[in-house]
């Protein structure tokens, strides 16, 4: 499972010590799956027990990005719903760091940003842009890219607006703190096609022809966490903005 360790601007136990969490989350989730299996071993099969045991993680992960022993914040409850946040963290490795639209203060102005994942070796700047089953989207340069479905067409804000950015800001805060560390952009289209002859190099378009290559290959790496991958991640969330009350 990826480890939600910031989500908007909600306080994150990460950040009080991003060194610290990632490893004890993998401890207690190792527990947890053993004591699930011991209660629920009975009364479910094998998917049944995986699915509720993902479940009681996905929601323990939002206490732990909204929450620490003194402060908590308020969390929207669409998050506990968002198909593509527990894509992130049910289907990745627990050594994938997910930053989900995290809030940024720059020069005292809060900045929303795309999804970030920290892996063991590389950053990756992720957005989605699906529409109709089946449809195309044609990419460029400009502010708007056409979807077409059969006769009809539509325009759509370029994903490349918010992945830019959230890249140049990624790519400032490692500047800044020194961090030589990959950074690579992905925009995902599991249910249509791309058609973009002349993308961006740096930018990696995976539509549904690529898509379970790619989602094999990112499952497929098998690496512990990385002390520059820590260090990556301590930089961004010391950037982040938090909103949050003391607890009662």
């Amino acid at each position: 499972m990826g480890q939600l360790i910031k989500l908007q601007d909600y306080i994150s136990r990460y950040e009080l010590n991003v060194y610290r969490y990632p490893t004890q989350f993998i401890r207690l989730k190792k527990q947890n799956w053993t004591k699930v299996k011991n209660e629920l071993e009975q009364q479910m099969n094998d998917e049944e027990l995986k699915q509720e045991f993902l479940d009681s993680i996905f929601s323990f992960q939002l206490k732990w990005a909204s929450s620490t022993i003194r402060e908590r914040s308020f969390v929207d409850e669409q998050f506990y719903y968002d198909s593509n946040l527990k894509y992130f963290l049910q289907r990745f490795p627990d050594t994938y760091l997910v930053l989900y639209k995290p809030i940024f203060l720059l020069k005292q102005a809060p900045v929303e940003v795309e999804i970030i994942i920290i892996t063991p070796i590389e950053t990756l700047c992720i957005t989605f842009l699906e529409g109709d089953e089946n449809s195309v989207f044609v990419g460029s340069k400009e502010r708007f890219w056409i979807e077409k479905n059969g006769k009809s067409e539509k325009k759509v804000l370029s994903p490349l607006i918010g992945l830019n950015r959230t890249e140049k800001i990624v790519r400032q805060i490692y500047q800044l703190n020194e961090i030589d560390f990959p950074i690579r952009k992905v925009i995902l289209n599991r249910t249509g096609i791309f058609d973009y002859p002349f993308v961006p190099y740096d930018v990696n378009l995976v539509d549904k022809r690529e898509y379970e290559e790619w989602f094999q290959r990112m499952r497929g790496i098998v690496s512990p966490l990385k002390s520059i991958q820590m260090k990556a991640a301590h930089a961004l969330l010391s950037h982040c903005h938090a909103t949050f009350i003391l607890r009662q």
